[in-house]
């Protein structure tokens, strides 16, 4: 495999390695679901074990919750004896007369030994006397502490302190003396004053040893430790053999009513799983290594880990065989090609090289293919045109070119259909293609050709920026000329519905013999310029035109002077309707004659220059009609038709009619300013030499010019912008400004000089366009 790779590393896109690494990555998947296997299985485990632990713990709950109930029974029963409740809130016991009372009292507390197997012993702590009450015997407190406690660690003196403390359902501990175990001592106090302390204490001493029994069950299970925990973390009892020190664990936390979490313990790392009594208190809990919960993964994991290495290793070999077998082949493959003088050098994957070159050779074929197909169309198309030009002769007989070509005819009758297409329709419909004409040529060829072939035999040839269809007739059909117009129709729906192909179609005469194909394909052409020069968008025939028999010119064609001249007089005029209805008069005067292309054209060539001469004499010398609209001069010239040239005139026409009215509206309306500029003159020169007078007013200027006085005023006012009476007053405070420049002149006599007769109201008037009164204005005229 070492050499195989080092073959492989020369080219790091070699398909060997693809194929070395996609083996790789199928043999993954197994491991990666082994993996995953393992873990689920591990966490399975962990999770029975979990779940056994959990439940071990609820049963020793359970069992010790019920042992402990017992215990509070006890003590509430010790708490509430009469005989001892006297002793403690009775004054009336001594130990000199009430000593039958306490051996009657030490003896009724013997009845509970038998009702409570679990304690260990239990007795009354009398504050008041300093004696403690046993089950049969009563002694002081220095002597039952020796009894009672003589294998105990716990000092007298803290012993001593805890009974005479107030104690609420309190654990303690007592750690027995030279290893021989440890006691659990439960004590509740009797309530008292809170000044004076507790009267006493009831004390009961639980059987370790049968708790331990209980407990151990767990810790024989998970082989960790299992304990009992006070509300201070404190450990009451323990499987462990003094492994932990000190006794009180404060830096764990028990939250919740249950849970685990992981802690170092003893130096290990441990998990620790706890549940909380519901009535006592006391929290039990196991402490179990991980370690321990390893070794018991441990055969899971060693099968799960070989089985890996063996699947790896034999995966490994069997891929390095597969991958030199399968490669063998194209290894062989890839120098083949490489050794072709056309071909290139492998340079990475040798599939991709082998695709390359495979679709190389069938685009070369493929391409060369297209090719004679395209010059055998186009040599097709150019025999079809000389043949439809009458210029199919040369070295090589027509018929041996046709039948080279797969031209065969199948009777002796043929027609030329002929199609003018609207190439821009198609174009804006065709965006994005490059080769659009090409494209419209491909379609139009195949179309007509699978048409006429449902019949007949049909040839297509683009001819002159036509689509000719030379159509060879089946024998025994109906008659040639309607199935020539039958299916030049269904080409043309066809064309327009399924490609938007606008196209207008001419069909020849029915010819007998192949030579007369050229004369076929000449009335086609014929009847297509007659109908474009008449405008006409659909299927016409060669026989359908009708020509009537030649009279003189005179009275096929009707243009005459007279009629001429009417159409230039009323465009002049602006009279648009009349000039359209000569217009369309003409035009359909001649159409209806039939008269020849030639003469047609004629017609539209003489309109035109009537037209050019009638617009060129519109104008006043600065503007010309012609100049300012070239564009629809441009559209009349480029008419092809003489519907579209018609269409085009109406349309010149009333654009011409219209700047002819406006024209004459303009001017209507400069004569009109001029009169009245000249009239509002003649009125400021009749103020000017009539100011003085004092009869000068609106009226009388009105009845000079013979106007309404209102009319006059306000075609004054539009004329000039100022009102006729501001005028007045204007023209007349100039002249009184001309006199008071005078010191001679008073201005009592200026005032009547300029038509005033009363004084103030010159004086008001004066002050008004002035802004000083008349005396002011002559005194300021002295001192300059």
């Amino acid at each position: 495999m070492l050499r195989m790779w080092k073959r492989f590393s020369i080219r790091r896109q070699s398909v060997a390695l693809t194929w070395l690494l996609s083996y790789l990555a199928i043999l993954m998947v197994p491991i990666m679901v082994s993996l995953f296997v393992y873990h689920r299985s591990n966490d399975t485990l962990k999770s029975e074990i979990h779940r056994a632990n959990d439940a071990l713990l609820k049963e020793m709950k359970e069992l010790i919750d019920n042992q402990l109930g017992n215990v509070q029974v006890l003590t509430t029963e010790l708490t509430w004896n009469t005989r001892i409740r006297d002793l403690m809130y009775s004054n009336r016991f001594n130990l000199e007369d009430g000593a039958y009372d306490l051996y009657v009292t030490v003896k009724e507390m013997l009845q509970y030994n038998a009702s409570y197997p679990w304690v260990k012993n239990y007795y009354v702590y009398w504050a008041k006397r300093d004696l403690v009450l046993l089950p049969g015997v009563y002694r002081n407190s220095r002597l039952a502490y020796d009894t009672i406690h003589e294998y105990d660690k716990i000092p007298y003196e803290l012993w001593y302190e805890i009974l005479r403390g107030r104690n609420e359902q309190r654990f303690v501990k007592l750690e027995a003396k030279e290893g021989m175990g440890s006691a659990l001592a439960y004590i509740q106090s009797f309530a008292g004053d809170v000044a004076e302390g507790p009267p006493g204490a009831t004390v009961v001493l639980l059987d370790t040893e049968k708790l331990l029994s209980v407990i151990r069950s767990v810790q024989s299970f998970n082989g960790g430790e299992a304990m009992i925990m006070d509300r201070n973390n404190q450990v009451l009892i323990s499987t462990g053999e003094g492994s932990f020190d000190p006794l009180l664990l404060s830096d764990l936390s028990f939250t919740g009513q249950t849970g685990s979490f992981y802690h170092e313990y003893n130096g290990n790392q441990s998990e620790f799983m706890y549940i909380k009594s519901d009535y006592s208190g006391l929290t039990f809990v196991t402490v179990i290594p991980s370690s321990l919960f390893w070794e018991k993964a441990q055969y899971v994991r060693n099968i799960t880990f070989g089985g890996l290495a063996f699947s790896l290793a034999g995966g490994f070999l069997l891929t390095a065989v597969l991958v030199r077998k399968n490669y063998g082949p194209v290894r062989m493959l890839t120098r083949m090609l490489a050794s072709s003088p056309a071909a290139g050098q492998p340079g990475g994957d040798e599939f991709r090289y082998i695709q390359n070159a495979i679709a190389d050779t069938l685009n070369e074929k493929e391409q060369i293919q297209l090719r004679m197909k395209q010059q055998s169309n186009q040599l097709r198309s150019n025999l079809l045109a000389r043949l439809l030009k009458g210029k199919a002769g040369g070295r090589i007989p027509v018929e041996e070119s046709l039948s080279a070509f797969h031209i065969d005819f199948i009777s002796g009758d043929f027609a030329v259909i002929l199609f003018y297409l609207d190439y821009e329709t198609f174009f804006e419909h065709m965006k994005g293609n490059d080769d659009k004409l090409k494209l419209i040529h491909f379609i139009v060829t195949n179309i007509v050709e699978e048409l006429a072939g449902g019949k007949h035999r049909g040839f297509v040839s683009e001819v002159d920026d036509t689509m000719a269809c030379l159509v060879n007739f089946r024998p025994g059909e109906r008659e040639p000329q309607l199935e020539a117009r039958e299916l030049a129709a269904q080409s043309r729906q066809f064309l327009r519905e399924k490609f938007r192909i606008e196209s207008t179609v001419s069909i020849s005469g029915v010819k007998s013999s192949p030579a007369d194909i050229p004369q076929a394909y000449r009335e086609a052409v014929d009847t297509m310029e007659y109908m474009i020069v008449i405008g006409q968008e659909d299927i016409l025939a060669c026989d359908e035109i009708h020509r009537e028999e030649q009279t003189p010119l005179q009275t096929d064609y009707y243009y005459p002077l007279h009629v001429e001249q009417q159409l230039i007089n009323h465009i002049k005029a602006g009279d648009a309707e009349k000039a359209e209805a000569i217009i369309r008069e003409i035009i359909a005067r001649n159409v209806g004659h039939q008269l020849s292309t030639g003469m047609i054209r004629c017609l539209m060539f003489n309109l035109i220059g009537t037209f050019m001469k009638t617009i060129n004499e519109i104008g006043d010398g600065k503007e010309s009609f012609l100049m300012s609209n070239q564009t629809g001069v441009e559209r009349l010239l480029a008419s092809e038709s003489i519907r579209e040239m018609e269409q085009q005139l109406l349309q010149v026409v009333r654009e011409i009619c219209d700047y002819t009215t406006d024209r004459q509206k303009q001017q209507q309306l400069d004569s009109r300013s001029q009169l009245l500029q000249e009239r509002s003159g003649e009125i400021l020169a009749f103020i000017e030499g009539n100011y003085s007078d004092v009869g000068l007013n609106i009226s009388m200027i009105g009845n000079h010019f013979g106007m309404t006085p209102t009319y006059l005023s306000r075609l004054f006012k539009e004329q000039t912008g100022s009102g006729l009476l501001d005028t007045i007053n204007s023209v007349r405070i100039q002249r009184a400004k001309a006199l008071l420049a005078d010191q001679r002149t008073n201005i009592r006599e200026a005032a009547a000089s300029v038509g005033f007769h009363d004084i103030n109201t010159f004086i008001r008037i004066f002050k008004k366009y002035e802004g000083v009164t008349p005396g002011q204005y002559q005194k300021m005229e002295n001192r300059q």
